[in-house]
């Protein structure tokens, strides 16, 4: 039986692949009007990760462990805050902002923020390995934002402040991560904390609701535009945060990030093999994914 740091890459792949099948079936939605229902899959993230919670981890939760549970509970709330709130907002203005291209290169930037902030916060050792395996992710990365943005030459190219948005939604990411390992060296319960940050983050949502128009019509049509593709996204969506949850709780945060990072590969061969609404990708994009599998086999490996 798996346990450890192999359990921990086991789950952030599943995270992966989650988040993979999520993009494919959010992609294919046919109704997705108001928030794009991203405080409906908040909501049943809430739901799964409260059940999950409720029947494997109610009785070691330890709340009644006073000052440090509080701690755990602070950092929980902090990273739904800044993964549910920050990130996903700044993600939505980086798509209008930049296009889909072009705020998806700038988002691969996450897992760079994540390893630096892990070395320098939570003191994680970044070995030649992790160096080796971190070049091959970029440079795949680099091959497949070239060509992306070769199929979107005719687009006005927007002025370099605008690139902020993206950045910022990479940084909002990779700190929640660094919170949620916080959080579960003081609480390790990974389906807890992923309730407590999706409770924090929908209750964020709310309080904006009462004071923004644009957020208290996103909340009024929450069930309003749902078709099955969202709902099927926003269950998946739910399992990937649960496991990339679960993954940081028995592997580093720079291992778990550039394992999850596979998902925009993941996606592609989804979206080629199982759901058939994209192309089979060239040499590039094939060389690409090679690359990054390789980087992160150095990684794991480490």
């Amino acid at each position: 039986m798996l346990d450890g740091p192999a359990l921990g890459q086991l789950l952030a792949l599943g995270s992966a692949t989650s988040f993979a099948v999520a993009n494919n079936m959010i992609s294919r939605t046919t109704r997705s009007g108001g928030d794009k229902g991203v405080m409906f899959s908040v909501l049943v993230t809430m739901g799964i990760s409260g059940l999950l919670w409720l029947a494997l981890e109610a009785g070691r939760t330890g709340l009644g462990a006073g000052g440090s549970a509080r701690i755990g509970l602070a950092w929980f709330a902090f990273a739904g805050l800044m993964a549910m709130v920050f990130g996903r907002t700044l993600v939505f203005a980086s798509i209008r902002t930049l296009g889909v291209a072009r705020s998806t290169a700038v988002k691969r930037l996450n897992p760079f923020f994540s390893v630096l902030l892990a070395a320098l916060i939570l003191g994680e050792v970044v070995t030649g390995t992790d160096i080796a395996g971190m070049a091959a992710i970029a440079v795949s990365f680099a091959i497949l934002i070239r060509e992306s943005f070769a199929r979107g030459t005719r687009v006005k190219a927007p002025p370099p402040a605008a690139y902020l948005l993206g950045v910022a939604a990479a940084l909002a990411y990779a700190v929640s991560y660094i919170a949620r390992k916080l959080g579960l060296e003081t609480l390790p319960t990974p389906a807890f904390g992923t309730f407590v940050s999706a409770v924090s983050g929908f209750a964020v949502f709310s309080a904006l609701a009462l004071v923004l128009p644009r957020h208290r019509a996103n909340f009024r049509q929450m069930f309003a535009h749902l078709d099955r593709w969202i709902v099927f996204g926003a269950v998946f969506v739910s399992g990937g945060q649960i496991l990339l949850f679960a993954a940081l709780n028995y592997e580093s945060v720079s291992t778990v990030v550039m394992i999850a990072s596979l998902e925009i590969f993941i996606s592609i061969l989804l979206s080629v093999l199982v759901f058939r609404s994209e192309a089979r990708p060239g040499p590039p994009v094939l060389a690409a994914a090679g690359l990054a599998t390789l980087g992160v086999v150095l990684v794991a490996a480490s």
